[in-house]
């Protein structure tokens, strides 16, 4: 396989001032100040191969965002090997920034007073792009991502949540990058816009060939997105491969819920634990698929029952099983 990201050992530390409390404490402060080292990574290793889009998953303080400003080349990293395309990406030559891309869902690089295509213009000078192609370009993925050529001829700050990230996009992909950074590409975005967004990638990565790494709390953008999954957890790796493998690691759990009364829940607790869920009077029971039967039939001995649902676990339960393993 044609690995274009390495990732190898790699660590990252910050030192972080400590604010002080009060008045005497804040003026000593301003001649002897304290710090605090965080870990934010360690020892994590991964690789992306070409064409290929890795999801990194993880809580919010993970590491996910530094993992991204290292391997793009933001920050430099304190131990360990990265190497993007064969390069160090901290030391951003021309041939690298010419063939690479960075998406933060939360700063954007369109600017709020310029058109999409205004833009678009600027940056096409930047990268050596003829004007006409480039435009061009822009209302193909336009058209692609449904951003109407209207909404491309109007200033930003006019634009709404969606149409921003549409034209980020446009902005970013512009140069027809071959390694593509994206940092929560969806966050707050409505369904019908995430999933623009995702065909999108879909449809670029296959065009091209490129290789994605990937930041998202959505698990739908996980699932319909990424070939491999690499799971942060307080800084180091709780799981790197497919999801199909994930979920044939973790045994199989299934689970039902219902409504009940009190004394229906009491006698239920006799055979299995019941859990609460959010909704009053609203209960489910885990179990593994051998004992289906036997749930059944608890269950349908119980009068005071009603609206039993059977489901299986989905991603995000079986990660969070994970989580919580690590925490034991």
């Amino acid at each position: 396989m044609n690995s274009q990201i390495i990732v190898k050992n790699v660590s990252k530390t910050y030192k972080v001032y400590i604010k002080e409390n009060g008045v005497i404490n804040t003026v000593k402060s301003f001649f002897k100040r304290r710090y605090k080292y965080i870990q934010a990574v360690k020892d994590i290793s991964f690789t992306v191969n070409q064409g290929e889009i890795l999801g990194l998953i993880g809580l919010n303080g993970a590491g996910k965002t530094t993992t991204i400003k290292l391997v793009s080349g933001i920050i430099k990293a304190d131990e360990g090997i990265i190497r993007v395309l064969g390069e160090d990406p901290f030391l951003r030559s021309k041939d690298y920034r010419r063939k690479v891309s960075l998406i933060m869902g939360q700063r954007g690089q369109l600017d709020p007073d310029l058109t999409i295509i205004d833009s678009v213009k600027l940056f096409a000078s930047i990268y050596s792009i003829d004007k006409r192609e480039a435009i061009s370009r822009a209302k193909s993925m336009a058209e692609e991502l449904g951003l109407s050529e209207i909404d491309l001829q109007k200033q930003v700050r006019t634009l709404s949540l969606g149409q921003r990230m549409k034209g980020e996009l446009i902005l970013s992909f512009i140069h027809l990058p071959v390694i593509v950074f994206l940092d929560e590409p969806t966050l707050g975005l409505d369904f019908i816009t995430q999933r623009a967004i995702r065909n999108y990638l879909k449809n670029y990565k296959r065009k091209y060939n490129a290789s994605i790494i990937l930041t998202s709390h959505y698990i739908t953008d996980i699932e319909d997105l990424c070939d491999n999954i690499y799971i942060l957890h307080k800084g180091q790796e709780l799981y790197y491969g497919t999801i199909e493998k994930l979920k044939s690691m973790i045994p199989n759990i299934r689970k039902v819920r219902f409504n009940a009364s009190n004394c229906a829940v009491e006698r239920i607790s006799k055979y299995y634990k019941v859990e609460e869920a959010s909704e009053e009077q609203e209960y489910f029971i885990r179990f593994s698929p051998e004992e289906t039967i036997n749930v059944m039939r608890v269950l349908s001995n119980e009068a005071e029952i009603s609206n039993i649902n059977f489901h299986d676990d989905t991603l995000d339960i079986i990660i969070e099983s994970l989580y919580k393993g690590a925490e034991k």
